[in-house]
């Protein structure tokens, strides 16, 4: 995942699962752009060239020891292949940043058909120079940011070739590597790193060693600072990018022992966040929306909005899952209950809880979340309803889901 300055959104690509899709991520919701362009693939390396205003991608693993080492750069709207760039061997688990000093996006490590890498190389736009095979060790699975306030590319973490975790901290002036730093957080892979430029800070959240972490650390260019020990929980392979304009920093997804989907914010605190997700049913759909100053963090109310209530009576369920209701997996047809069409999104643990007016046709739900960090991490998932005579043989109908993720700002 990079941030695209130009256009300030977030953008994904591709992961694990044969996933070949486009995403961009506003602040609010996430949005598919393309279905098509380079080849599904996992373990990719991504930076944003912000002087031409394209993402570029380097390689990554089709599936099984099937190592990629082609060239892609999204102009905005769509996938472009560089097919003339020779350059790097292909690999996975390598790590990419771009030097907004220089103009090139620096790539470096990996791990390809011959084993463990170390080289570094740089793309220019048209095309790629190796710089250097000395500097850290050889090693995939760590992560790299460039720090535009020192002009330094940071590396920490990864696996080296005797497959022992890495701890040091490493930085590239622009010629060559020097060791920065030995002690911060425990050698680690598969970790995700952002630098936030509004507070100076490389960002550092989870990976893992014989068991993932959950922790958040930030090196300022001299130590590394543990700052958080609540938030996303613990996990690994997720991917994070910088959102300059929003000043926070964007999470999305990763693995423990499942593969996980949530997203999350950072801006010193791991933030809440409100998403919209599936649809409702009747014409108009019901729609329920959140409130952009309801956010759900502790110590706040927050708050959704319904639109398009056909009649006078609607309520809001909670739900602590939108995958299993009890024996049943979610969504659930409620085309059995007179209501064809619609779906059961969430749980609904706790059923029919009232709304404030608005007027015709609009409503709010609003929730107090208690001051304690213990709420912190809790994912809740909305769902509307409303009686709407004549719409079906149940004269009821649902809407689309809001899924909250507590936080502390």
């Amino acid at each position: 995942m990079v941030y695209d300055s130009q256009r300030q959104r977030a953008m994904l690509f591709g992961g694990h699962n044969n996933y070949a899709d486009t995403w961009h991520w506003d602040g609010t919701s996430w949005t598919l752009l393309a279905a098509t362009g380079p080849l599904a693939r996992h373990s990719h390396g991504m930076a944003f060239d912000s002087r031409r205003g394209r993402t570029v991608l380097f390689g990554g693993e089709r599936s099984l020891s099937i190592y990629l080492g082609d060239t892609w750069e999204w102009t905005g709207s769509a996938w472009q292949p560089q097919l003339l760039a020779a350059g790097p061997v292909p690999r996975r688990n390598h790590a990419m940043a771009y030097d907004s000093q220089r103009g090139r996006t620096l790539l470096f490590g990996g791990y390809g058909s011959g084993g463990f890498l170390n080289d570094t190389w740089e793309w220019s736009g048209t095309t790629w120079a190796q710089l250097a095979t000395t500097g850290p060790a050889s090693r995939f699975g760590h992560a790299m940011v460039y720090d535009s306030h020192r002009q330094r590319t940071v590396v920490f973490g990864g696996i080296l070739a005797n497959y022992s975790g890495d701890s040091w901290t490493w930085e590239w002036d622009g010629t060559s590597w020097a060791a920065a730093a030995f002690s911060g957080p425990p050698a680690r892979m598969n970790h995700a790193m952002v630098y936030d430029n509004h507070r100076q800070r490389t960002v550092l959240f989870g990976g893992s060693a014989a068991t993932p972490f959950g922790d958040t650390w930030e090196w300022d260019g001299t130590s590394w600072t543990r700052t958080a020990s609540t938030g996303p929980s613990a996990r690994s392979t997720h991917a994070m990018a910088y959102d300059s304009h929003r000043q926070r920093t964007v999470l999305f997804g990763g693995t423990t022992n499942v593969v996980l989907g949530d997203t999350w914010e950072w801006n010193g605190y791991w933030t809440s966040i409100a998403v919209a997700f599936g649809s409702g049913c009747g014409r108009p759909a019901l729609a329920l929306s959140p409130v952009a100053n309801g956010r759900p963090s502790i110590n706040t109310t927050a708050q959704v909005s319904l639109t398009n209530i056909p009649a006078s009576l609607a309520f809001v369920a909670l739900g602590w899952s939108r995958t299993v209701l009890g024996a049943f997996s979610l969504p659930l047809s409620l085309s059995g209950f007179g209501m064809p069409g619609c779906d059961l999104l969430q749980s609904a643990d706790v059923a029919a809880l009232p709304l404030s007016s608005n007027g015709p046709g609009a409503a709010t739900y609003s929730l107090f979340i208690p001051n304690s960090t213990a709420y912190i991490g809790l994912h809740v998932y909305l769902q509307g309803w409303a009686v709407s005579p004549g719409a079906n043989p149940s004269d009821t109908i649902v809407i689309n889901g809001v899924k909250w993720a507590l936080g502390n700002s």
